[in-house]
Order: C-alpha cells, then sequence, then structure tokens
C-alpha cells in the first residue's frame, strides 16, 4: 500500500493507494492547524492513518514551503516551519521509503504526466496561499535554493498589505484567499471566509467587488509576465480559488489577452485535471520514482 500527504496551511489531505494506481481507494482530511505545533499535528496524522499505519511500502508529502534534497522544510511562512525536519519525523513511523516535496513542485510534476505533447508547465496553486512548481524538459526545476516557483513571496506593491513572511505588498497577500480575508478585516473589520468574499464581489457589491478585481488584475498581470519570461505553452492554475468560476475567469481572461503574442505562439491556460489534488498525487508518483 502506497500514501500520499497533502499538507496545507488549512487542511491536511491523506490518500491510500493501491500499487501503481493514480486515484486513491481512500482519502482522509483534517484541519493542519499549525498553531498546535508538530506534536499534534503528527498525533492527529497517526490518528487519520488508522488501520493502515503498518502496511504502507512508499509514502510521498507534499508541504508548504522550501523544501531541500534531505526532505527539511527549510522555511513555510503558512505553516511556521523553519529548519524542521519533516521526513526525519515522519521516518520514524512511515519508514524510510518516502520522499518530502514542495506541494507546487510535485503538482507541476502530475499534471505534465498527464498531459502529452507538453514540454514546460507551470502549475500555479490559488488557495490560502499562492505558489508555483515549474517542470522545464520534463524535470522539476526547484532553484538554487531550493526556492523557485515561490511566487506568493514576490512584492508587487511597496505600500500593500501585510504578508505572513513580515514584508508588505506580496502577491500572496493581495490575491490568495488568506489575503483576501486579511485585507477584507483590515478595512471593515469583518472575519469572512475567501469563498464569501469572492460571492459578495460577483454580486457586485463594493468594496469587495474592486477588491476582487484589483486582486485578479494583480495575479493575472503576474502570470503573464510568468507566462512570457518562460515562454511556456502551458500553464495550469488549480487549489480551492479555482473552484469559483468569476474570479478564475477574471485571470484567465487577463493572462489569455495580455500574453506577448510572438509569431505561431499559443499559450494555453487550463485548470488542473488531476483528482483528488496533483499535491498528493504527484507526492506519490515522485516515490514511485524514487523507490520503484
Amino acid at each position: 500500500m502506497q500514501l500520499g500527504i497533502d499538507i496545507g496551511a488549512t487542511k491536511t489531505l491523506v490518500a491510500f493507494f493501491e500499487e501503481s494506481k493514480i486515484t486513491p481507494f481512500k482519502t482522509v482530511q483534517f484541519p493542519t492547524e499549525p498553531q498546535k505545533g508538530s506534536v499534534s499535528f503528527f498525533e492527529r496524522l497517526i490518528l487519520a492513518l488508522g488501520e493502515y499505519k503498518d502496511k504502507i511500502t512508499i509514502w510521498g508529502v507534499s508541504t508548504a514551503g522550501a523544501v531541500d534534497e534531505e526532505g527539511t522544510v527549510l522555511w513555510s511562512p503558512n505553516l511556521g516551519w523553519k529548519n524542521f525536519p519533516l521526513k526525519d519525523q515522519l521516518s520514524k513511523f512511515l519508514g524510510p521509503n518516502g520522499i518530502v516535496e514542495n506541494d507546487c513542485n510535485v503538482a507541476a510534476y502530475a499534471e505534465f504526466l498527464v498531459r502529452n505533447g507538453v514540454k514546460n508547465l507551470v502549475y500555479v496553486t490559488l488557495s490560502s496561499g499562492i505558489g508555483s512548481g515549474i517542470v522545464v524538459d520534463g524535470k522539476i526545476y526547484r532553484g538554487s535554493h531550493y526556492g523557485a516557483g515561490e511566487i506568493g513571496h514576490t512584492t508587487l506593491e511597496e505600500d500593500g498589505p501585510e504578508c505572513s513572511c513580515g514584508r508588505r505588498g506580496c502577491l500572496q497577500a493581495i490575491a490568495s484567499g488568506k489575503g483576501l480575508q486579511s485585507q477584507v478585516r483590515t478595512l471593515l473589520n469583518q472575519d469572512l471566509p475567501a469563498e464569501e468574499i469572492l460571492s459578495l464581489a460577483q454580486r457586485e457589491l463594493e468594496p469587495y467587488h474592486t477588491l476582487v478585481l484589483h486582486a485578479a488584475r494583480v495575479l493575472g498581470r503576474f502570470l503573464t509576465n510568468i507566462v512570457d519570461l518562460l515562454d511556456l505553452d502551458r500553464l495550469v492554475l488549480g487549489g480551492g480559488l479555482t473552484k469559483n468560476k468569476f474570479y478564475t475567469d477574471l485571470v484567465i481572461r487577463f493572462i489569455s489577452e495580455n500574453y506577448y503574442k510572438l509569431p505561431g505562439k499559443k499559450v494555453s491556460v487550463e485548470l488542473s485535471v488531476v483528482e483528488p489534488n496533483p499535491q498528493v498525487v504527484g507526492a506519490v508518483l515522485l516515490a514511485r520514482k524514487l523507490y520503484g
């Protein structure tokens, strides 16, 4: 039996796979609640494994943040983990045959594998945070410091909203689910889920409408630059915010209308097709590649 785990800032998804299958036969989900600490997280993870805990042969974990080759989370602002030896901790009860990788990297890997004829691909997750994974010539590009694709923490507005990384005006602080929530809290002293903010914006109620339009334009402009910088033929969007068609359509329309039109250049902007999510499937696929 093989195991995939996706550790997000809001929730953790645990998926159980039969050997060689890419669709899990069972999934379990629980709140990540990083503020409770890693000990609490591991206790709840073990409970989620249940009867399958001692039957796992290969496992893969995707997590937010920069991750090195040893499976150490170098820094994850969304989880609050810094130089955290996640693979070593997980190996204590899952065994040695596993990998820990950045969530967007494995998502990009999964989306690349299920698409034929694609050479270069970027996957962008739009959720509580914003991140991306890059596949160049069929290989994950991690960067010199394992931080390639950390687009959520690129600064775009000097006096923009404060980000979880401590800076201001980051893409994530402007256009992610948590970013929208934080801005509404600051402006209106309201605690609303991102889904409700997007729904109010779709009904053209102010100031939600203006706030979301601005977020979509900033995000669309940034992703258009990524498309042109890497000369992509495929950009894939995934994550919880893509379930809102209003927001997603705004972003896709901006990219489609504004990327640099070289002769013969065609860029396809698509939604994720890997279920239940590309992070958990990609983590298992990468683990299989390493451990057979």
